[in-house]
């Protein structure tokens, strides 16, 4: 792998970790309500479902997009199930 290619997932993964480290401090310093569990773990699901999928291929075919995009609604669906019908906030 090229060393400019470890460079930029290093650099995305240092920006997601500071910002979410930052989102979290200003929840717990000011004492917010958190409200959005299932959202979270819709959220975590996908990126933990793109990021495996992603991390065993360089080169993309066509029909790699279509994954990505329907894991959009079925993020929907998964967001409202778990808000619903099993009663998370």
């Amino acid at each position: 792998m090229p060393s400019f290619q470890l460079q930029v997932y290093g650099g995305v993964t240092m920006n997601n970790t500071l910002c979410l480290a930052v989102f979290l401090a200003l929840v717990y310093i000011r004492g917010l309500t958190w409200d959005f569990s299932s959202e979270v773990l819709v959220i975590f699901l996908v990126c933990i479902i793109m990021g495996l999928f992603t991390s065993f291929r360089t080169k993309f075919p066509l029909w790699t997009c279509f994954v990505a995009f329907l894991l959009y609604p079925l993020s929907l669906v998964l967001v409202y199930i778990l808000d619903y019908k099993f009663g998370w906030s």
